[in-house]
């Protein structure tokens, strides 16, 4: 096997991992009464049904109802995704609307979709959005990051994720150089 086999599928592998944690967050969330599955993923049924059946076949997921009005910021996030994120397959489409769902959410990013740490959603980012990845240069966090370029891509300059002033962590965040 050559070295781009191996991380090709070292990337599968990867995927799997990943789409595995967030379908069972996203899972517990909605057995928790915490809403109806797509509009926890941000998915319309058909899109929910197709990303478990490429990547966690045998996946029973409960009745699915049609996704609900999508909010403007979350709509901004999709489109900063796809727009600068460099794929446009499926698993781009999907993950730019579980990213953009998700980061109206009040946790971490990587916390509010499952995934074992921030690291592990870098990676993510890295593999399906390479271009938006590269644009952070600064290691922002990602909810921040997507909510800054929004602002600044609409002549905003000082700009916060929707939660960053509830955070216990803010001050590691806006701590001087922390970007």
């Amino acid at each position: 096997m050559n070295l781009w086999s191996a991380d090709v599928l070292a990337d599968h592998d990867a995927d799997r991992a990943d789409f595995a944690a967030i379908l069972a967050h996203a899972l517990r969330e909605h057995a928790a009464g915490k809403g109806e599955l797509t509009d926890l993923l941000g998915l319309e049924p058909a899109a929910l049904v197709a990303l478990t059946a490429r990547w966690c076949p045998g996946l029973t997921l409960p009745s699915l109802l049609p996704l609900s009005a999508v909010p403007l910021e979350q709509a901004d996030i999709v489109t900063l995704l796809l727009w600068r994120g460099g794929r446009t397959g499926d698993e781009a489409r999907w993950l730019a609307a579980i990213l953009a769902r998700r980061s109206l959410e009040t946790s971490h990013l990587w916390e509010d979709l499952g995934l074992p740490s921030r690291a592990h959603l870098g990676r993510l980012i890295q593999r399906h959005f390479p271009r938006l990845h590269a644009a952070n240069t600064r290691n922002m966090r990602w909810k921040r990051f997507f909510y800054r370029q929004i602002c600044s891509d609409n002549g905003g300059t000082m700009c916060l994720a929707p939660h960053c002033d509830d955070c216990a962590e803010k001050p590691v965040c806006f701590a001087p150089g922390a970007d």
